[in-house]
């Protein structure tokens, strides 16, 4: 299936990703009692009943509120969400998510609660979790996946890739001393270190282009996207716009960066075996060196002096990277049902 094409159970003016679109255009009280109502019932459906139809509509409203309020309102994709209405539907949504995943991974949840025990902890549960380069996906992309398949997989992957740069900014306000400096020089990295052509949002742009992937499908054709690509993106935006759940951010960002060099170790091989050159994917290359650098400095200046100041905070770190290894297991499953 290409990016264009229609999906089955593609997005309804009765869903809540449809229902939210029509409130910003036309904000009326009808309309916004409706949005309520729909999302308090698939809340419940979706994170109670485990239903996968209800958790599908969940992720893509959580995803199309999240995606285009973060941009400004001079965006040609930009709506307006703020009506109170519009949050607090939102949130409710959102808590539901994430009061079951609580359960999930919070209880009998047993971790070492120093520095370095907490760090060796972490190391560890991310580099034996089954998402990582061990995964029957990676031997696949590297070599048997076509161009088509291989770009589909990136394709995929666009909500959280695109916004990544965008999730760090996010955490920047109110953290200081080194922990600041380690975002700052992870978010500066996103920024190509000061060059417009750099930066890993162009980089990732250029290679999209270069692969024939629609650059602006991220927002206009959120039905594309797997359940649990938006589950990812979403995690992410959760947990970096709440400033409670930025200890689970911390750690979801901690588990990026010591799994994902691997990984793209093996897609790089993939796509250098059906033809593309090592230019038309700086973006790949340039990940598998930056992301070594900061696994190590988000362990020792970010995550090690907040677990010797409140090693309270710990628990809420393993969530962000147990909840985030899981679901990039999901993505990888996902894949190999979809497209291998």
């Amino acid at each position: 299936m290409t990016q264009m094409d229609v999906k089955p159970g593609a997005t309804t003016t009765t869903e809540l990703s449809g229902l939210v679109r029509s409130v910003a255009a036309d904000p009326s009280a009808d309309a916004l009692h409706e949005l309520e109502r729909r999302a308090d019932e698939v809340s419940i459906r979706a994170f109670g009943d485990d239903d996968p139809a209800a958790e599908l509509e969940a992720q893509r409203f959580l995803y199309e509120v999240y995606a285009h309020r973060i941009l400004p309102p001079w965006s040609p994709d930009w709506r307006d969400y703020t009506d109170p209405v519009v949050v607090n539907a939102h949130r409710r949504v959102g808590d539901a998510w994430l009061a079951r995943d609580r359960k999930v991974y919070g209880a009998g949840l047993e971790i070492p609660t120093t520095p370095e025990g907490f760090g060796k902890w972490a190391t560890v549960v991310c580099e034996e979790h089954a998402s990582g380069v061990t995964h029957p996906l990676f031997d696949f992309l590297a070599e048997r996946a076509t161009f088509e398949q291989l770009r589909e997989f990136q394709a995929q992957e666009t909500p959280f890739d695109i916004h990544f740069g965008d999730l760090v900014a996010l955490l920047l306000p109110g953290i200081h001393g080194g922990q600041k400096i380690e975002l700052a020089g992870n978010f500066w990295d996103e920024m190509g270190n000061g060059k417009l052509a750099g930066t890993h949002r162009q980089l990732r742009l250029d290679m999209m282009k270069r692969i024939g992937v629609p650059a602006d499908d991220y927002l206009s054709n959120v039905d594309f996207y797997w359940v649990e690509e938006l589950r990812m993106a979403n995690m992410y935006f959760q947990t970096s716009a709440d400033r409670s759940l930025a200890p689970q951010a911390i750690g979801m960002l901690q588990a990026t960066e010591l799994v994902v060099p691997g990984r793209l170790e093996r897609q790089i091989e993939g796509w250098r075996r059906v033809g593309l050159t090592d230019a038309e994917m700086h973006y790949l290359l340039e990940h598998v060196v930056v992301d070594v650098e900061h696994a190590e400095g988000w362990l020792n200046h970010v995550i090690a002096p907040l677990a010797a100041a409140r090693p309270d905070m710990l628990p809420e770190v393993a969530i962000g990277i147990l909840r985030r290894l899981d679901c990039a297991l999901a993505v990888c499953d996902r894949a190999m049902r979809d497209i291998a």
